[in-house]
């Protein structure tokens, strides 16, 4: 970086920033007209024009005899090197540097545009070879970086999303049957009240390291579920579990729980290999070894390489592998030139598709929201002062705001009938409850991530409108994951995914880590526990949808959350891409991508 930045300077200073370069043009120069540019000795500037000749950037042409000054010749134009040096960062991972040195050029801005062309070409399914064999190797841009890949402390939906590409559970739900299927377990079985579940599973599966799996894996990895803080909840029903087997485990429950297969099914509780975590879990987790489709062959802190695993036992993956670049997430909108031949919802997607491509859109199963902090003093503990806020927040006007898509939200998940909207915005009734609380003007906090300013700050603006002055407060999603955090806002705003219905409705009440679950007050946290008995003795898929529905119902009546947006997404394929599918996570499953052999990618 310094090297480039000492060529440009000189560039600068004898040719100028923007002027037209001639090729072979020589300027006039004295090492003591750079001991004053640079800032430094003599010594040290021989040093510099050394390195810069060696790099074959300049040509430092001695001045001969008295009176006669050196010259120096540029060998590579202002803007190609621009352009050279942010690729160079760019291939070794330096995307973050590579803008940053952009960016400090900003009479340049049409090498930064060129730049995030070729960026865009680096991306989507390419052919490699390797070997002399063709690989398939699916190049994928996040704008975030993975917080864990521990399952028992998942957070977020993208960490989920990875892990269930390295890992497996016990069983799977099938969100289009509907129904919980065999994965890692072939079959399972109960007592008639509930309370005894045995799982029987496959023979011959095999962890990345080459180990079978055993009973004593799902044995270990259950239990240390129950240890964890962030995700007990989800095993809180277990009293002892034994390994009858190798291939059995029985699980004994403290009360009836017919939810337990489908709570099995969550991430948190994919199952790891005992060995390597007893020998050395720090280690681990750097390259950690699972039975799922691929397995982890690079992670460092700006890419994460997966490997197809060969013998996955249900069935090998079409593609060869997964290079996941992890991208500065304040960088511009790169989205204005298609990917030779993927886009995916989480990079950012042109406006239009055009040419050939496929548009897919769907209604995310998530919800943005604002969660009032019950267990701290202030204007939100207040019913209607939090209806008053509920009333005075226009969501189509905050959507028109933000130019993003989707619908104003009146519940955690999208219905049928969401596209027809919400007509909730009421100044005049928001004022009247105002007034009703006896609220003081004091200014209440919003906590948020960088993500949803904009949304902040429409809703910052629309409170003005009322007399109550908002203070936004910025955090990074990394620390929303973090046991009070939120604990110190007023109010929180965030958007939850809810990728397995009801699994996701629970955690968000019981999860240690939930924004929700830290703002409870006591009473309601109780009145909430003793509904969860009752969904869990429950053997009716719809009795346990009518209970969870209660609990919403009530969050809403005391406007303990108040219900935003429903957000559209828009993924873009290439006709040469086959078998994307977004699962419930707002991700595409790495297994099922393949690629026509007519209308294959160019090699790379």
């Amino acid at each position: 970086m310094l090297t480039a930045e000492r060529y440009i300077t000189l560039q600068n200073h004898y040719v100028g920033p923007g002027a037209s370069e001639s090729e072979g043009q020589e300027y006039e120069a004295s090492l003591e007209e750079l001991t004053g540019l640079f800032h430094c000795t003599e010594r040290n500037v021989k040093m510099i024009v050394k390195k810069l000749q060696e790099e074959e950037l300049i040509k430092w042409l001695p001045g001969r005899g008295r009176g006669n000054r050196s010259r120096i010749q540029f060998m590579v134009k202002r803007e190609s090197f621009l352009l050279r040096f942010a690729q160079q960062l760019a291939e070794r991972g330096d995307y973050q540097d590579a803008f940053e040195f952009l960016h400090s050029y900003e009479e340049d801005n049409h090498i930064l545009d060129q730049f995030i062309k070729w960026l865009n070409e680096q991306f989507g399914v390419k052919q490699l070879s390797v070997d002399h064999k063709d690989k398939d190797v699916f190049h994928l841009p996040v704008y975030r970086t993975i917080y864990t890949l521990d399952p028992s402390n998942l957070f977020f939906g993208f960490d989920s999303h990875i892990v269930r590409q390295i890992f497996d559970r016990l069983v799977h739900y099938d969100s289009e049957k509907g129904q919980v299927v065999p994965m890692l377990a072939h079959y399972w079985e109960t007592n008639e009240d509930a309370t005894e579940w045995t799982f029987h599973l496959r023979k011959g599966i095999t962890f990345h390291h080459g180990r079978v799996l055993t009973s004593k894996d799902v044995l270990f990895t259950l239990n240390r579920v129950r240890d964890s803080q962030t995700n007990r909840w989800i095993l809180e029903t277990i009293r002892h579990i034994e390994a009858l087997d190798d291939r059995t485990v029985k699980i004994f429950l403290q009360q009836p729980n017919w939810l337990l297969p489908r709570l099995l099914c969550s991430s948190c509780v994919s199952i790891l290999p005992e060995d390597l975590l007893t020998q050395d879990e720090p280690s681990f987790w750097s390259q950690p070894s699972g039975t799922g489709p691929f397995r982890v062959a690079k992670w460092c802190d700006n890419s994460m390489e997966l490997a197809v695993n060969e013998s996955y036992f249900l069935g090998r993956a079409y593609l060869d592998g997964v290079k996941i670049v992890f991208l500065p997430d304040h960088i511009p909108n790169i989205s204005k030139v298609k990917w030779e031949n993927l886009i995916n919802n989480d990079a950012r997607v042109p406006s239009q598709a055009g040419g050939d491509w496929e548009l897919i859109e769907t209604l995310s199963k998530s919800c943005l929201l604002i969660s009032w902090n019950r267990n701290k003093s202030g204007p939100q503990q207040s019913l209607a002062f939090r209806q008053a806020v509920n009333l005075i927040i226009d969501r189509s006007g905050m959507i028109d705001h933000s130019g993003q898509q989707g619908y104003p939200a009146r519940s955690f998940l999208p219905k049928e009938d969401t596209s027809y909207g919400i007509h909730r915005h009421d100044e005049e009734a928001a004022k009247k409850l105002l007034q009703e609380s006896g609220y003081d003007g004091s200014p209440i906090s919003l906590l948020t991530t960088d993500g949803d300013c904009i949304n902040a700050q429409w809703i910052q603006k629309q409170c003005a409108l009322i007399g109550i002055p908002v203070e936004l407060t910025y955090t990074g999603k990394n620390a929303l994951s973090k046991t009070g955090t939120a604990l110190d806002a007023d109010s929180v705003l965030i958007c939850l995914l809810f990728s397995d219905d009801e699994i996701c409705e629970m955690d968000s009440f019981q999860q240690e880590n939930s924004i929700i679950h830290q703002h409870l007050e006591p009473g309601l946290h109780n009145w909430i526990n003793s509904i969860f008995k009752e969904i869990y003795a429950s053997r009716s898929e719809e009795k346990r949808r009518v209970l969870l529905q209660q609990i919403e119902y009530r969050l809403h009546d005391e406007a303990q959350v108040l219900f935003l947006l429903h957000r559209k997404m828009n993924t873009y394929v290439h006709p040469s891409v086959r078998g994307l599918v977004i699962n419930n996570l707002g991700w595409m499953d790495f297994k099922d991508i393949w690629l026509t052999s007519s209308l294959t990618a160019k090699k790379a």
